[in-house]
């Protein structure tokens, strides 16, 4: 089976289907946007842009065509399920712990365990990345990011 024509009817279906759910918040002009126009342009974007790849695949040199199992071999399973794992604990843990320390947490733990990054640098990006974003976003702008334990 043809990968870029599975993969395009699907980016197809996302597309349109953000398209749709745009149209309902309402698009607005482009003097004034409404509430679903950013998503609507870039769900419009997607679902040509998927169009355009299936009419491509369509006229492509049938040798040339990668076969969707062949986008799956050498996949490295256990990495993939890791990271999810870890991503769903942060959702978890993200407004008892708090934005800072649950971030840091999740960050040190992928560069460290699953990136095999040395302590050091696994230590020192995220506590700079995590520090500059709590300072832009609580402090700059001015939006709430939840407190957890620390209570900052």
């Amino acid at each position: 089976m043809n990968a870029e024509r599975i993969g395009s009817v699907f980016w197809f279906l996302f597309g349109a289907a953000a398209f749709i759910r745009a149209r309902e918040l309402g698009l607005g002009t482009a003097q004034e946007p409404g509430a679903g126009f950013l998503a609507g342009i870039a769900g419009a974007f997607v679902a040509l842009m998927a169009l355009i790849i299936f009419a491509q695949s369509l006229r492509a040199d049938p040798d040339s065509r990668v076969r969707l199992a062949d986008l799956w071999a050498d996949v490295n399973w256990h990495r993939a399920v890791l990271i999810g794992v870890i991503t769903l604990a942060f959702i978890l843990v993200f407004e008892r712990l708090g934005f800072f320390l649950s971030s840091l947490v999740l960050l040190i733990v992928v560069m460290r365990w699953v990136e095999g990054l040395p302590w050091r640098t696994a230590l020192l990006i995220p506590l700079v990345a995590v520090a500059s974003t709590w300072l832009l976003f609580h402090k700059v702008l001015g939006i709430a990011l939840p407190a957890g334990i620390l209570g900052t």
